[in-house]
């Protein structure tokens, strides 16, 4: 009988990996922004080897790396010369190292970061955006989503409806203006929208949100409280009663808008006095119900319906951050260690934004993969991510134009 060898897990090459210039300008900004991290026995009697700039350093080189699948693969790659020349380690990162750092490092000390490449990314916006009285800077869009993880990861409490289902959810406050992620929070699947919504009021913003943040009354009211305005949905099925109907102009009644009017929500008018407009929708299957905080004169009502439509940036960002920056694989499953991946794939799409000028789409993440492998030199490169950017704004310009006619 033959003898069967053991098959050899391919060994990673310095050429195989990406993402060095990104690492090393993280790490300079976690020095000067990053908060401490919290003190345990090992630090007290110096046996801790592996840093908080070494283990989130090597972390975030996993993400930039589709190549290395899983912690053990990190930490085969911090056995080469280059990563250990860039992350400073004096030596290869051992597996059960790397492990217990996620109980050390709290994901706090990645927000500061995340601010302050957030500011950075602001003072770069270019958005001509400008509805009414509002400009970018004020208009945010709420919204979250889930990862599933696997079922021992007993912390994530989802649902269990089919059974126990395990996720975690991230909690999306998306800035407008540039399209990046102005506050987030990350928990387990089953922490209610509205509720961490409420933890992100700040006071002279504008929110756009989807039927889960205009389904309690109760919210509408918070947002004055906090000197917020808003555009929220509401269930078609919630009853009210007018009190003033605003006229409608023909543009608005040939773009569905049927319905323009101060009312009273609920069946006893238990919502108080709120602006709706509803708008017809085109499969007569269900209208669409937007609460107005605003004023017709303040803002018309194919203006709220215009704004509305830019709440779909957040999905198109959630989808981005899944398919282009994704959490193949989490490199940590306690909740710790969950929040810092999902910050550090926060992080990694603010810092390839900041370094292509806008933030790449899937043709431009392949050029960049292409560059890496040697196929593509630095002037092509260049070359080639310009003409993908026009690509792409010809096409968001045609399809504003196609919206307007």
């Amino acid at each position: 009988m033959a003898c069967v060898q053991p098959i050899t897990p391919p060994v990673t090459t310095e050429k195989e990996l990406s993402g060095w210039k990104l690492v090393e300008r993280f790490a300079a900004v976690l020095d000067k922004h990053g908060g401490p991290p919290k003190p345990g026995g090992r630090e007290r009697h110096g046996l801790r080897r592996l840093g908080r700039g070494k283990y989130l350093g090597l972390f975030l080189l996993g993400l930039f790396n589709p190549v290395l699948e899983s912690a053990r693969a990190a930490c085969a790659a911090s056995r080469l010369d280059k990563t250990q020349k860039v992350l400073g380690l004096d030596g290869p990162v051992s597996l059960s190292s790397f492990s217990d750092a996620q109980h050390v490092f709290a994901p706090e000390i990645l927000e500061p970061v995340l601010s302050a490449l957030l500011a950075e990314s602001a003072a770069r916006q270019t958005s001509s955006l400008k509805i009414g009285r509002l400009t970018p800077e004020l208009i945010h869009v709420f919204d979250s989503t889930v990862w599933k993880v696997v079922t021992r990861m007993g912390w994530a409490e989802w649902r269990t409806q089919h059974g126990v289902q395990r996720a975690v959810r991230l909690h999306l406050k998306l800035r407008l203006s540039d399209l990046q992620p102005a506050e987030v929070e990350i928990g387990p699947g089953k922490v209610c929208e509205r509720a961490a919504m409420r933890r992100m009021f700040k006071p002279g913003e504008f929110y756009l949100g989807d039927r889960n943040y205009g389904a309690e009354f109760a919210v509408f009211d918070e947002l004055d409280a906090s000197d917020c305005g808003f555009v929220l949905r509401m269930s078609n099925t919630i009853k009210w009663t007018v009190m003033e109907e605003y006229p409608l102009t023909d543009e608005a009644k040939a773009k569905g808008v049927i319905l323009d009017a101060l009312v009273l929500l609920g069946h006893r008018g238990g919502g108080g006095e709120r602006r709706i407009v509803v708008k017809r929708t085109a499969a007569m299957t269900e209208d669409l119900v937007l609460v107005v905080s605003e004023t017709p004169a303040e803002l018309s009502d194919l203006e709220a319906l215009e704004l509305y439509r830019w709440r779909w940036q957040i999905e198109m960002f959630f989808r981005w951050l899944k398919c282009l920056v994704p959490c193949r694989h989490w490199l940590a499953e306690s909740e710790d260690g969950v929040k810092l991946q999902i910050y550090l794939c926060l992080i990694k799409g603010l810092l390839l934004s900041l370094h292509l000028g806008t933030r790449p789409n899937k043709r431009m993440m392949e050029l960049l993969h292409f560059h890496q492998m040697g196929w593509v030199g630095d002037d092509e490169l260049a070359v080639l991510l310009a003409k993908e950017e026009e690509t792409r704004r010809r096409r968001e310009q045609q399809r504003a134009a196609a919206k307007k006619s």
